[in-house]
């Protein structure tokens, strides 16, 4: 590459990554708003809002407008603290605003005068209403991660929990059963998208709308998603009537971690019921699934850094019912299969036990008044 062009393709790279992120941002952050008042009532233009990340430090400011009201966009699922401040007014505090994956929330500030109080401190209570849009959707947090059994940890089952969320006919659960594989409001199974920090994880299957996820991420690893139903806005309408909006975790100021190993084991498990039927003990099996997280600071309040790992080692028998062939059969001799019928031969070598007889494939014709084939050619 000549150094003319070496500038050239760095500011692209560098300008298609900003873009990207830029893109990425608006899938599934949030936003908080609100309108600044006094006592009386009265809106407050020109007020300083000031929004920090309780986790990593990062901040946000905003000013009021001459409506009073202040808007912060791109705001990743975390716990905030809001501080407000204006002349003539006792500084404003509230702290554990928790934003989930895409919650556009209100919190409105209503000052106090000086003189009053020092600073006019709140502590957020419960869950913050959204008000803004009409987005409607299950929100799967650490608690229900954390607390849930999950059938081969696969972090997708919960999807489950959503309303109008049920199993496809004939479905399972499990790694094997698909991702996407549930019906979401009646509408058609496997249709749904799984967008992941912003970027859509699954494909779709060739001349077919059936999706098909590309990575499934261990437990530890997903920090929420929000199973979004019908509702959702255009920067996430990437599947049928339903995406699984999900954010993994991150680094933050503190130091963070875990460990885990999960163990499958024949010794405690129960036999199949095929087995018990032919009194055949339980198959062998052993399954370790392992892994851990960490993530932390790198430089505080600024960079951080989180990593995952997950492990899968199976060892596991089956049983099976299968026929093989005789020994007359493997010399090439198939004339048991017309004694096994019930039937004989005659003269030409044709069984009079249509089971037991070998046709021609190649000599069949259909027959529409039969609605089926019609065999000429016996093989004696």
């Amino acid at each position: 590459m000549s150094s003319q062009k070496a500038p050239l393709a760095l500011v692209f790279a560098a300008f298609t990554f900003l873009l990207s992120s830029l893109a990425s941002a608006q899938v599934y952050s949030g936003s908080l708003t609100g309108v600044v008042s006094d006592k009386s009532g009265a809106v407050v233009p020109g007020a300083n809002v000031l929004l920090t990340d309780q986790n990593k430090g990062f901040t946000y400011t905003a000013t009021s407008d001459a409506e009073g009201r202040y808007v912060l966009r791109n705001l990743a699922p975390s716990q905030y603290q809001l501080s407000v401040s204006a002349p003539g007014m006792q500084p404003y505090v509230q702290s554990g605003i928790t934003l989930t994956v895409g919650q556009n929330a209100q919190v409105d500030v209503h000052f106090e005068l000086k003189g009053t109080s020092q600073t006019v401190s709140v502590e957020a209570s419960g869950t913050l209403l959204q008000t803004q849009d009409a987005s409607t959707g299950q929100l799967v947090n650490q608690k229900f991660i954390n607390d849930l059994p999950l059938t081969s940890r696969s972090v997708y089952n919960l999807a489950a929990l959503s309303p109008g969320v049920t199993q496809a006919a004939g479905g399972s659960f499990g790694l094997n059963a698909g991702a996407t594989n549930f019906v979401s409001n009646g509408g058609r199974n496997s249709t749904a998208d799984i967008v992941m920090d912003g970027v859509s994880q699954t494909n779709q299957e060739n001349n077919s709308g059936v999706t098909t996820p590309l990575y499934t991420p261990p437990v530890d690893a997903v920090q929420e998603f929000k199973v979004q139903q019908n509702t959702y806005t255009a920067e996430v309408g990437f599947g049928g009537n339903t995406v699984i909006n999900v954010v993994t975790k991150s680094g933050t100021n503190q130091f963070h971690g875990s460990a885990y190993e999960f163990l499958q084991n024949s010794n405690l498990n129960a036999n199949n019921w095929f087995n018990n039927r032919n009194g055949i003990g339980i198959s062998p099996q052993k399954q370790n699934q392992f892994g851990g997280t960490l993530g932390g600071p790198v430089l505080k309040d600024k960079l951080f850094f989180f990593v995952d790992y997950q492990g899968t080692i199976a060892k596991r028998t089956g049983t099976a019912t299968a026929g093989v062939s005789s020994a007359a059969e493997r010399q090439g001799d198939f004339g048991e299969l017309c004694s096994r019928a019930g039937g004989s031969f005659s003269a030409t070598g044709q069984c009079s036990a249509a089971a037991g007889q070998i046709w021609d494939p190649m000599s069949s014709t259909f027959s529409s008044s039969l609605n089926g084939a019609v065999r000429s050619l016996y093989i004696p």
